[in-house]
C-alpha cells in the first residue's frame, strides 16, 4: 500500500492519565498513559511532538506546570536517548487531562500491517475487504495526537417535553453531547466528514438523532 493513499481514523478520548514521558533526540515525545476506550481504562502509546506536549501541560493545570519544570530541568543538562521520566512514580499521581478532547489516530506502520504478508490472499479478510485491522489482535494499542482543545460541555436546563424525561433523559443526554462533540471538532478546523468520524456519527441516523437529541434540550 502506497503510504500517500492512508487517510487517518480520528477517533476522539476526553480522559487521559499520563504515567510515563518518553523523550528521546527527536522533536517528538511518547507518553505511556492510560485512557477510556470502549467504555473501558486501557494502556496506549500516544505520540506527540514537544509543542503538543507543552499544551497537554498547560491545560494540566498547577500539576502540568510542576512538571513542565521538572522537565526543564532534565532537557537543560546532558541526558541519554530514550529517557524515560516516570510521572507516576515521582509525582505520586498521574498527569490527569480531563479537561479536553484529544483526537488521536493510529499512525500507519507499513512494515508492521502488510510486510508480514508475502501474497495477496495471505491477508486478513477484512483487510481484503478493506475494513479496519482486528483491534483485538493487536499487542499495543499505538496512537498519535493530531489536535488538543478544550472540551465542549452540554449542559441544558431542561427537556422540552418533559414526559419525554424518565424514558430518555440518558441517552438522549449522551446523543446530545455527542452532537456537541463534532461541533467542537467542526469549530477546531476538522471537515465535516472527519468531525463526524470524531464524534463516533459516521451513520446518518446516529447523526440525525443527535442532532435531535440537542435541540430537545435547551
Amino acid at each position: 500500500m502506497d503510504a500517500q493513499e492512508y487517510a487517518p481514523h480520528y477517533i476522539q478520548i476526553n480522559e487521559l492519565y499520563i504515567d510515563t514521558v518518553v523523550i528521546d533526540d527527536t522533536e517528538f515525545v511518547t507518553l505511556w498513559c492510560f485512557t477510556v476506550l470502549d467504555d473501558e481504562y486501557k494502556f496506549v502509546y500516544l505520540g506527540c511532538d514537544f509543542t503538543q506536549f507543552n499544551q497537554i501541560l498547560i491545560a494540566a493545570g498547577d500539576k502540568g506546570d510542576e512538571i513542565a519544570l521538572h522537565m526543564a530541568n532534565i532537557l537543560n543538562q546532558p541526558y541519554e536517548a530514550p529517557t524515560l521520566i516516570p510521572i507516576k512514580e515521582q509525582f505520586d499521581e498521574y498527569l490527569e487531562l480531563t479537561t479536553h478532547d484529544l483526537i488521536v489516530y493510529e499512525p500507519l506502520a507499513v512494515e508492521d500491517d502488510f510486510d508480514a504478508y508475502d501474497e495477496e490472499e495471505d491477508l486478513p479478510i477484512e483487510q481484503l475487504l478493506g475494513g479496519r485491522p482486528n483491534k483485538t489482535q493487536q499487542k499495543y494499542l499505538i496512537y498519535q495526537l493530531d489536535k488538543l482543545y478544550p472540551s465542549k460541555i452540554f449542559e441544558p436546563e431542561k427537556l422540552e417535553r418533559e414526559e419525554l424525561a424518565d424514558c430518555f433523559e440518558d441517552d438522549s443526554l449522551e446523543m446530545a453531547q455527542l452532537y456537541y462533540d463534532y461541533l467542537n471538532a467542526i469549530e477546531n478546523g476538522y471537515s465535516e466528514e472527519q468531525a463526524r468520524q470524531v464524534a463516533g456519527l459516521e451513520k446518518d441516523l446516529f447523526f440525525r438523532m443527535a442532532h435531535k437529541a440537542s435541540e430537545l434540550w435547551k
